[in-house]
């Protein structure tokens, strides 16, 4: 099975590490907060404080037990961070992924060995703004800087007609990947064209920002 080891339990990191343990992987949490600890160590499989600059811990604690380390040291602990990526690489680990709070930080983590750095901060912010002028909008997982999966709150002019007849990819530039019935908690995976659309549905669909965009005029 695979495990992760979670280091800095800020707000990013502790919901990291209880969202991985939620899904049944194997979680070590680090932090130097005693408290922080004592508030995960029941939510994940193991828990412990440490100083992760310090590589023989880090050794004891991860060897080569692990697969995956996930850094959230917090934006006041660069030299921490940079420490910590260079230890956890020299122990083997195949993938460093690192929260960053700019592009000039992330250079650095990853001329040091960072595999994937992720911006939480402006990632959240840019799904607010999605959200703020997108209202139909419920969730969205970026795919490319251009493309995305969203989900949708079916237009009610939508309702009651066929994929067919609506025509979305034509008109839109847009592909419903499945229907989501919310009342009945059920989802079509890739409708067919003669599919209604229902009162009450969220749509799944795939395509350009700019696209997606236009749907707008149906709020």
């Amino acid at each position: 099975m695979k495990q992760f080891v979670v280091i800095g339990l800020g707000t990013f990191g502790f919901n990291v590490a209880v969202a991985l343990a939620k899904q049944g992987r194997e979680v070590l949490a680090i932090d130097m907060d005693k408290e922080i600890v004592e508030d995960v160590k029941d939510l994940v499989t193991d828990a412990v404080v440490a100083d992760v600059t310090d590589r023989e811990t880090l050794a004891e604690l991860v060897g080569g037990d692990f697969d995956t380390a996930i850094l959230g040291l917090g934006e006041h602990s660069m030299e921490a961070t940079v420490l910590a990526i260079v230890h956890l690489k020299d122990l083997g680990l195949k993938t460093i992924i690192v929260k960053a709070i700019n592009e000039l930080r992330a250079k650095v983590y990853s001329s040091v060995g960072a595999t994937e750095i992720i911006y939480p901060e402006k990632e959240s912010a840019y799904r607010l703004a999605r959200k703020l002028t997108v209202p139909s909008l419920i969730d969205e997982i970026p795919l490319a800087p251009e493309y995305s999966i969203v989900e949708l709150a079916t237009p009610n002019a939508f309702s009651g007609n066929t994929l067919r007849k609506l025509r979305l990819r034509e008109k839109y530039g847009v592909t419903v990947i499945a229907i989501k019935d919310v009342l009945k908690d059920s989802m079509v995976l890739l409708p067919e064209p003669d599919q209604v659309i229902g009162v009450d549905t969220v749509l799944i669909v795939i395509g350009r920002h700019t696209d997606i965009d236009k749907l707008k005029s149906f709020e």
